[in-house]
């Protein structure tokens, strides 16, 4: 039993001399930008921020959990591990209404969050929680802070951290602004008004850095840069690539200078980091990792088999500048395809028959042009073996013809959360549309005022070719219902970000009823309607296929 009990200790002192950090850091400031993403940090005008990569250690492919959604994902940095574990799986989520429980919690209810694994090894330190989003606010534990604050705007907010840190030296700061993410919902995520944001965004960085100097702890400060997720067009909470990678900074003394993360790094690997740096305990209960190789003196961890590490996908005509999928309609016209890979040095391969890309596809040289609606997909290869995922684009050529079209009805918002029956209400306004599919602008000025929930039907007769199991697909922000024949055969309802779901059908040949429901419950909205049949790869409908009669 002696021997079991030493055993025990000798373990318990290794684990001990293996989360000290060796590194002198004495506080940890966490700056959340909500909804910052990779390709926003790329392109925004953001110097104070590349000054802390530069001086730093940078990771540009974080995976957020799912939903990629605010509370999954913060409620995931602060607790160390996923939704499955800590259950905050979406924004309403509250410690005493919440359906998923759980499966441990603290005296207050709580998994065990970053702060109260702080607060329980050093109970005299200062604690600041420092916020914009007062939902932030419902994902932590009361009374443990020394500081716990939300500003109604982030630049309050950052003044109210900079004096903070000014005046009290905190042990650990976790901070979130909130502006980025409201851009993305109002102006679209990767417009220029979201581009704008960041770059505000980034000059309260920028007080915050001066901050910490000005206390004279910049030498014992670890500042770590974070994001909840990215998004596409005007929501997130989907799984595209788009959504689900953003970028982290971690700069401070003991941190590597100019260092690309070559590891996979989780959003509850944020809690693990904090309590690496500040050389704490944490508890089992959690599920991340430190990121350690971004310390000096951890070399980068050597996996015990060969594993393929993904790059994000090339763009084919400049990407997915909205929700809207790449490629495009054309009528009467041909389209011109030019792919772009993350690198010069990269090597793209595509297709054009809708299977994936692989080095014995076709070579990339230049732009090409298709004269016939076409599925084009493509894979960048690059240096140490990397590979990106596939990018795809669905190109619709198709000549005018008055027999096609899409019947398109309008009703105004009526405080929907589920689509309703349209067939026996009067819409406000009817058109008809080449594809289905939304012309946003349109839409808004139908909208009366202060108001962005609505209502559309569309309707139509879909041609197929061939007998056969046809599935299709709906990706909508927010809830969508696809019928044919009034079948139901995709439900995508419900108060959501762009998120896809399938239905499958078997269908013969000859034209067939097609009808899809929509609304859009509040923010932005989005829908597109693909399919994929014997001989046809997934795509988007295309309009030669769609008849009025």
């Amino acid at each position: 039993m002696k021997k079991i009990f030493l055993i025990i200790a000798i373990l318990f002192q290794l684990n001990a001399v293996a989360q000290q950090p060796a590194t002198g850091i004495e506080h940890v400031i966490v700056i959340g930008i909500d909804a910052l993403s990779v390709e926003g940090l790329k392109k925004a005008s953001t110097p104070n921020m590349d000054k802390l990569i530069r001086n730093g250690a940078l990771c540009e492919h974080v995976r957020t959990v799912q939903p990629s959604s605010s509370a999954a994902n913060w409620g995931s940095m602060l607790m160390g591990a996923g939704t499955e574990i800590h259950g905050v799986t979406n924004n309403d989520w509250r410690i005493n209404d919440h359906s998923l429980k759980a499966v441990v919690v603290d005296k207050q209810g709580f998994f065990p969050t970053v702060l109260s694994v702080i607060r329980a090894q050093r109970a005299d330190a200062e604690l600041g929680m420092i916020y914009h989003w007062s939902g932030f606010g419902d994902l932590f534990e009361k009374g443990l802070a020394s500081v716990d604050k939300t500003y109604p705007t982030q630049e309050e907010t950052a003044l109210a951290m900079a004096a903070y840190i000014k005046e009290k030296k905190p042990m650990f700061l976790f901070s979130q602004f909130d502006d980025v993410d409201a851009a993305g919902h109002h102006d679209g995520h990767m417009s220029q008004g979201y581009m704008d944001c960041i770059g505000r965004t980034d000059s309260l960085v920028g007080i915050i850095v001066d901050a910490v100097k000005e206390a004279g702890i910049e030498n014992k400060t670890m500042i770590m840069i974070v994001s909840d997720h990215g998004g596409i067009g005007l929501g997130h909470g989907g799984t595209t690539q788009e959504e689900i990678t953003v970028p982290f900074i971690l700069r401070g003394k003991g941190i590597k200078q100019n260092y690309s993360i070559p590891t996979e790094v989780y959003m509850f690997d944020v809690a693990p980091t904090i309590t690496y740096a500040l050389g704490l305990k944490e508890p089992y209960a959690w599920r991340g990792k430190a990121i350690r190789c971004a310390f000096e003196g951890n070399d980068s961890p050597i996996d015990p088999l060969p594993l393929i590490r993904f790059a994000n996908p090339p763009k084919i005509n400049g990407g997915r500048a909205s929700a809207a999928q790449q490629g495009g309609l054309y009528v009467d016209k041909t389209a011109i395809v030019k792919i772009e890979g993350n690198d010069s040095s990269d090597k793209i391969y595509y297709t054009t028959d809708g299977t994936d890309p692989t080095q014995e596809s076709k070579l990339y040289t230049a732009p090409f042009t298709l004269n016939k609606t076409t599925v084009v997909k493509a894979k960048s290869f690059g240096k140490n073996d990397t590979e990106s995922f596939i990018s795809e684009a669905y190109f619709r050529i198709v000549s005018s013809n008055e027999a096609n079209g899409v019947n398109v009805s309008y009703f105004e918002g009526k405080e929907w959360n589920s689509v309703p029956d349209f067939r026996p209400l009067s819409p406000d306004k009817t058109w008809k549309s080449p594809e289905i599919s939304l012309d946003r602008e349109y839409i808004k000025s139908l909208m009366p005022e202060g108001k962005s929930s609505l209502g559309l039907q569309f309707e139509s007769l879909l041609e197929i070719d061939q007998d056969g199991e046809y599935t299709f697909y709906l990706q909508s922000d927010d809830g969508s219902l696809l019928y044919v024949n009034d079948q139901l055969v995709v439900n995508n309802d419900g108060d959501h970000g762009v998120i896809e779901k399938q239905g499958t059908v078997k269908l013969t040949k000859g034209r067939h009823h097609i009808r899809v429901g929509f609304i859009n419950v509040g923010g932005g909205f989005w829908i597109e309607t693909l399919y994929r049949g014997p001989g046809i790869p997934k795509q988007i409908i295309p309009a030669n296929k769609l008849f009025l009669r």
